[in-house]
Protein backbone atom coordinates (compact mmCIF):
# COMPACT_ATOMS: atom_id res chain seq x y z
CA UNK A 1 0.00 0.00 0.00
CA UNK A 2 1.27 3.31 -1.18
CA UNK A 3 2.45 5.47 1.72
CA UNK A 4 0.58 8.54 0.44
CA UNK A 5 0.40 11.73 3.05
CA UNK A 6 -2.11 14.35 2.78
CA UNK A 7 -2.10 17.49 0.40
CA UNK A 8 -1.35 21.10 1.54
CA UNK A 9 -4.56 23.26 0.47
CA UNK A 10 -4.63 26.92 -0.86
CA UNK A 11 -4.20 30.07 1.25
CA UNK A 12 -8.09 30.61 0.48
CA UNK A 13 -8.53 27.28 3.27
CA UNK A 14 -6.80 28.83 5.82
CA UNK A 15 -9.03 26.68 8.53
CA UNK A 16 -7.42 23.38 7.14
CA UNK A 17 -4.48 23.30 5.80
CA UNK A 18 -4.25 19.66 4.80
CA UNK A 19 -6.80 17.83 2.37
CA UNK A 20 -7.18 14.23 2.14
CA UNK A 21 -8.86 12.46 -0.57
CA UNK A 22 -9.74 8.55 0.30
CA UNK A 23 -12.80 8.88 -1.65
CA UNK A 24 -13.30 11.45 -4.86
CA UNK A 25 -15.82 12.41 -7.00
CA UNK A 26 -20.03 13.84 -6.71
CA UNK A 27 -22.88 13.12 -8.33
CA UNK A 28 -24.93 16.49 -6.96
CA UNK A 29 -23.76 18.60 -10.17
CA UNK A 30 -23.30 21.97 -8.37
CA UNK A 31 -22.24 24.81 -11.22
CA UNK A 32 -20.17 26.43 -9.08
CA UNK A 33 -18.01 22.71 -8.10
CA UNK A 34 -14.23 24.10 -8.30
CA UNK A 35 -13.09 20.14 -7.18
CA UNK A 36 -15.08 19.16 -10.80
CA UNK A 37 -13.26 21.99 -12.78
CA UNK A 38 -9.73 20.23 -11.03
CA UNK A 39 -11.00 16.90 -11.91
CA UNK A 40 -12.54 17.53 -16.23
CA UNK A 41 -8.98 19.75 -16.51
CA UNK A 42 -6.39 16.95 -15.66
CA UNK A 43 -7.58 13.71 -17.21
CA UNK A 44 -4.19 12.17 -16.45
CA UNK A 45 -4.55 12.29 -12.84
CA UNK A 46 -8.04 11.61 -12.64
CA UNK A 47 -8.88 8.98 -15.58
CA UNK A 48 -12.46 8.62 -14.52
CA UNK A 49 -13.60 12.38 -14.72
CA UNK A 50 -15.77 13.13 -11.49
CA UNK A 51 -17.45 9.90 -11.17
CA UNK A 52 -16.89 8.38 -7.08
CA UNK A 53 -14.07 6.08 -6.55
CA UNK A 54 -12.52 4.48 -3.32
CA UNK A 55 -9.00 5.47 -3.28
CA UNK A 56 -7.68 2.77 -0.82
CA UNK A 57 -4.18 3.91 -1.36
CA UNK A 58 -5.28 7.07 0.30
CA UNK A 59 -6.33 5.48 3.82
CA UNK A 60 -3.45 5.10 5.60
CA UNK A 61 -1.99 9.14 4.95
CA UNK A 62 -2.83 9.86 8.50
CA UNK A 63 -0.33 7.64 9.25
CA UNK A 64 2.20 9.01 6.89
CA UNK A 65 1.48 13.02 7.66
CA UNK A 66 3.39 14.89 10.95
CA UNK A 67 1.54 17.36 13.01
CA UNK A 68 4.01 20.20 11.79
CA UNK A 69 4.87 22.50 14.62
CA UNK A 70 3.02 25.60 15.15
CA UNK A 71 0.07 23.74 15.65
CA UNK A 72 -0.67 25.27 18.78
CA UNK A 73 -0.69 28.56 17.90
CA UNK A 74 -2.42 27.98 14.33
CA UNK A 75 -5.62 25.25 14.96
CA UNK A 76 -5.44 25.13 10.72
CA UNK A 77 -2.18 23.47 10.57
CA UNK A 78 -3.85 20.59 12.72
CA UNK A 79 -6.95 20.86 10.33
CA UNK A 80 -7.77 18.28 7.99
CA UNK A 81 -10.58 18.97 5.40
CA UNK A 82 -11.80 15.14 4.36
CA UNK A 83 -12.49 14.60 0.53
CA UNK A 84 -12.23 18.05 -0.66
CA UNK A 85 -12.75 16.62 -3.55
CA UNK A 86 -15.96 14.76 -3.26
CA UNK A 87 -19.49 14.47 -1.18
CA UNK A 88 -18.40 11.61 1.32
CA UNK A 89 -22.18 11.60 2.66
CA UNK A 90 -24.22 11.73 -0.86
CA UNK A 91 -26.65 8.48 -1.62
CA UNK A 92 -24.32 7.21 -3.59
CA UNK A 93 -21.28 6.65 -1.37
CA UNK A 94 -22.06 3.33 0.11
CA UNK A 95 -21.74 2.82 3.82
CA UNK A 96 -18.36 0.62 4.10
CA UNK A 97 -16.28 3.49 2.25
CA UNK A 98 -17.64 6.05 5.15
CA UNK A 99 -16.75 2.82 7.80
CA UNK A 100 -13.12 2.82 6.06
CA UNK A 101 -12.68 6.40 6.57
CA UNK A 102 -13.72 7.17 10.19
CA UNK A 103 -11.64 3.85 11.20
CA UNK A 104 -8.30 5.73 10.20
CA UNK A 105 -9.80 8.82 12.41
CA UNK A 106 -10.12 7.25 15.24
CA UNK A 107 -6.58 5.73 14.76
CA UNK A 108 -5.70 9.56 14.57
CA UNK A 109 -6.17 11.49 17.31
CA UNK A 110 -3.23 13.88 16.68
CA UNK A 111 -5.56 15.41 13.79
CA UNK A 112 -8.48 17.30 13.64
CA UNK A 113 -10.94 16.24 10.70
CA UNK A 114 -13.30 17.98 8.91
CA UNK A 115 -16.19 16.44 7.23
CA UNK A 116 -18.61 18.82 5.16
CA UNK A 117 -21.59 17.59 3.25
CA UNK A 118 -25.04 19.10 1.44
CA UNK A 119 -26.39 15.82 3.02
CA UNK A 120 -27.00 16.20 6.24
CA UNK A 121 -29.55 13.69 7.43
CA UNK A 122 -26.92 10.78 6.83
CA UNK A 123 -25.19 12.68 9.40
CA UNK A 124 -27.74 11.51 12.28
CA UNK A 125 -26.72 8.45 13.75
CA UNK A 126 -22.73 7.74 13.21
CA UNK A 127 -20.71 7.83 16.70
CA UNK A 128 -18.60 10.45 15.59
CA UNK A 129 -15.15 10.22 16.92
CA UNK A 130 -13.62 13.46 19.28
CA UNK A 131 -11.37 14.47 16.61
CA UNK A 132 -13.99 14.75 14.03
CA UNK A 133 -15.80 18.41 13.14
CA UNK A 134 -18.96 17.48 11.31
CA UNK A 135 -20.75 19.68 8.75
CA UNK A 136 -23.12 20.93 6.27
CA UNK A 137 -23.34 23.51 3.36
CA UNK A 138 -25.86 26.18 3.66
CA UNK A 139 -25.65 28.36 0.33
CA UNK A 140 -29.15 28.70 -0.22
CA UNK A 141 -32.48 29.07 2.18
CA UNK A 142 -33.83 25.88 1.27
CA UNK A 143 -31.42 23.88 2.46
CA UNK A 144 -31.80 25.55 6.03
CA UNK A 145 -34.63 23.53 7.29
CA UNK A 146 -32.85 20.18 6.59
CA UNK A 147 -29.69 21.65 8.44
CA UNK A 148 -31.55 22.52 11.58
CA UNK A 149 -34.00 19.39 11.65
CA UNK A 150 -30.82 17.50 11.20
CA UNK A 151 -28.48 18.81 13.51
CA UNK A 152 -30.38 18.87 16.08
CA UNK A 153 -29.56 15.05 16.18
CA UNK A 154 -26.34 15.02 15.42
CA UNK A 155 -23.42 13.95 17.57
CA UNK A 156 -20.36 15.21 17.48
CA UNK A 157 -17.67 17.25 19.22
CA UNK A 158 -17.77 20.15 16.98
CA UNK A 159 -20.93 20.88 14.67
CA UNK A 160 -20.45 23.36 11.66
CA UNK A 161 -22.35 25.33 8.89
CA UNK A 162 -20.33 26.05 5.55
CA UNK A 163 -22.39 29.08 3.71
CA UNK A 164 -19.99 28.92 0.87
CA UNK A 165 -20.66 30.22 -1.58
CA UNK A 166 -23.51 32.43 0.40
CA UNK A 167 -25.88 33.42 -2.31
CA UNK A 168 -28.70 34.40 -0.83
CA UNK A 169 -29.47 35.85 2.45
CA UNK A 170 -30.17 33.00 5.31
CA UNK A 171 -32.68 33.12 7.73
CA UNK A 172 -32.34 30.56 10.54
CA UNK A 173 -34.63 29.20 13.05
CA UNK A 174 -31.78 28.99 15.54
CA UNK A 175 -28.05 28.94 15.01
CA UNK A 176 -27.77 26.80 18.39
CA UNK A 177 -27.30 23.47 17.17
CA UNK A 178 -23.75 24.59 15.40
CA UNK A 179 -20.63 25.51 17.11
CA UNK A 180 -19.35 27.27 13.84
CA UNK A 181 -20.02 29.46 10.89
CA UNK A 182 -17.33 29.61 7.83
CA UNK A 183 -18.82 32.20 5.26
CA UNK A 184 -17.61 32.39 1.35
CA UNK A 185 -17.69 33.51 -1.68
CA UNK A 186 -18.33 31.82 -4.69
CA UNK A 187 -14.94 31.88 -6.49
CA UNK A 188 -14.87 31.50 -10.82
CA UNK A 189 -15.70 28.00 -12.31
CA UNK A 190 -15.83 26.84 -15.68
CA UNK A 191 -19.54 27.54 -15.69
CA UNK A 192 -19.74 30.71 -13.43
CA UNK A 193 -18.30 33.56 -12.80
CA UNK A 194 -16.73 34.82 -9.02
CA UNK A 195 -19.43 36.38 -6.66
CA UNK A 196 -19.62 38.61 -3.89
CA UNK A 197 -22.20 38.13 -1.23
CA UNK A 198 -24.55 41.40 -0.58
CA UNK A 199 -22.93 43.33 2.72
CA UNK A 200 -26.19 43.10 3.91
CA UNK A 201 -26.50 39.15 4.23
CA UNK A 202 -23.16 38.88 5.94
CA UNK A 203 -24.45 41.28 8.78
CA UNK A 204 -27.40 39.28 9.11
CA UNK A 205 -25.71 35.76 9.25
CA UNK A 206 -23.58 37.10 11.68
CA UNK A 207 -25.68 38.69 14.03
CA UNK A 208 -27.81 35.51 13.55
CA UNK A 209 -24.68 33.38 15.02
CA UNK A 210 -23.07 36.00 17.46
CA UNK A 211 -27.27 35.97 19.00
CA UNK A 212 -26.21 32.02 19.36
CA UNK A 213 -23.03 32.08 21.00
CA UNK A 214 -21.52 30.40 17.28
CA UNK A 215 -17.84 31.39 16.72
CA UNK A 216 -17.61 33.07 12.94
CA UNK A 217 -14.82 32.50 10.42
CA UNK A 218 -14.97 34.79 7.13
CA UNK A 219 -13.01 33.09 4.49
CA UNK A 220 -10.55 35.62 2.38
CA UNK A 221 -12.16 35.23 -0.54
CA UNK A 222 -14.79 37.67 1.15
CA UNK A 223 -14.52 41.64 0.47
CA UNK A 224 -14.81 42.50 3.96
CA UNK A 225 -12.24 44.69 6.12
CA UNK A 226 -11.16 43.00 9.47
CA UNK A 227 -13.18 39.72 8.67
CA UNK A 228 -13.61 37.30 11.63
CA UNK A 229 -11.29 34.51 11.95
CA UNK A 230 -12.97 32.38 15.15
CA UNK A 231 -12.35 28.86 15.96
CA UNK A 232 -14.49 26.69 17.66
CA UNK A 233 -13.56 24.88 20.84
CA UNK A 234 -14.70 21.25 20.92
CA UNK A 235 -17.54 20.92 22.75
CA UNK A 236 -19.53 18.52 25.34
CA UNK A 237 -21.74 16.16 23.34
CA UNK A 238 -24.65 13.73 24.34
CA UNK A 239 -23.58 10.01 23.84
CA UNK A 240 -20.53 8.26 23.25
CA UNK A 241 -17.54 9.43 21.61
CA UNK A 242 -14.72 6.57 20.70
Amino acid sequence: MSEAGFNRTNDNIEWARWTWNPVTGCKTGCPYCYARDIALQDRKTWPRGFEPDFRQDRLSAPQHTRVPSGAELDPGLRSVFVCSMADLFGDWIPQEWIEAVLAEVRRAPQWTFLFLTKFPARLVGIEWPANAWVGTTVDRQERVKPAEEAFQRVKASVKFLSCEPLLEELTFSSLEPFNWLIIGARSSTRKLPAFQPDRAWLISLMRQARQAGVKVYVKPNVQMADRPREYPQAAPVQGRLL
